[in-house]
């Protein structure tokens, strides 16, 4: 089941989004994401949350979907992808995860490593991975690619992109942004540990 989550961040041209929008089976609103379902002109199957940044109209609109949980120990996206993972999703798509607030974009992009299948960070300009074996990429010839490792990763290697590397052991810390692709493919993979791969789009 592919389900999309919707974040209470940025989102800029709605049309951008209609695909992944077609290709949810279900969506969840994580609190005030169910403010960007209306922006969208989505229903989504569930809004959850602690309920303190949904508009009373979102509150209204959606009241018979709302699943309130007032833990505090946990984040709003927490809270959805573990109401993903009940529903058995195999595919995970978030949009309105980054935005002014850089806490909660990179407490997002952390949470993705709590996925158990493919998740994914979706916007205008970025595709944002949690890696702890391999991904294969698809594009097109000069898009940019950037692996940031967000633990000490051996074995790190890459395929399809301009520079290579070859069972390369890294330390957090180690940055290897704007790199290209070569082709239409590529691949990143790893032995051990987590990196953070962004496919952007200029």
């Amino acid at each position: 089941m592919h389900i999309l989550i919707v974040a209470s961040g940025r989102i800029g041209k709605k049309p951008f989004y209609r695909n992944i929008i077609k290709k949810a089976d279900k969506v969840i609103a994580a609190d005030g994401g169910a403010d960007n379902c209306i922006k969208l002109g989505i229903n989504p199957d569930y809004v959850i949350g602690d309920f303190d940044s949904i508009s009373a109209k979102a509150r209204s609109r959606f009241k018979n979907v709302l699943a309130h949980d007032k833990n505090q120990d946990t984040t709003d996206m927490e809270k959805a992808m573990a109401l993903a993972k009940k529903l058995e999703c195999t595919k995970l798509t978030i949009i309105g995860a980054i935005g002014s607030r850089i806490d909660h974009t990179i407490s997002n992009i952390i949470n993705l490593s709590k996925a158990k299948v493919h998740a994914e960070i979706f916007d205008e300009t970025n595709s944002i991975f949690m890696v702890t074996s391999q991904i294969e990429l698809t594009g097109k010839k000069n898009d940019i690619v950037s692996v940031i490792p967000v633990s000490k990763v051996t074995g790190l290697t890459y395929k399809g992109l301009k520079w290579e590397l070859k069972d390369k052991n890294i330390d957090t810390g180690w940055i290897g942004i704007s790199n290209r692709m070569t082709g239409n493919k590529a691949s990143i993979m790893l032995k051990s540990g987590k990196v953070i791969v962004i496919k952007s789009r200029d």
